[in-house]
């Protein structure tokens, strides 16, 4: 799936309330996952993938299910590097994180 599709995807699922958070084992749920934590909105998030660029967008697998394609994007807005991971499990968006770049 290329970034077209993915951002495309990732939207819709937000518009539709289609969002899960995967379980932080880390314990560090309010630094990785400021989304879950409501320290940023999904109309924020939705505007930091949209202005995602190809670039900054990298594809691997998921650590435990082989076969699930795994999106980090890494957009900058306002001179601010985000880190946003995730993956679809239909009809879902399921984030890793969402939180500023270290």
């Amino acid at each position: 799936m290329g970034l077209k599709e993915v951002k495309a995807k990732a939207i819709s699922c937000l518009d539709s309330g289609q969002v899960q958070h995967e379980t932080d084992r880390s314990g560090d749920i309010d630094k990785k996952n400021l989304l879950v934590t409501a320290q940023i909105t999904l109309d924020e998030v939705k505007d930091l993938i949209s202005s995602t660029k190809g670039t900054q967008h990298e594809v691997s697998q998921h650590h435990m299910e082989k076969l699930v394609e795994v999106h980090t994007l890494k957009p900058v807005k306002k001179e601010v590097k985000w880190y946003i991971k995730f993956y679809f499990l239909e009809p879902d968006i399921i984030f890793i994180s969402v939180h500023l770049s270290e």
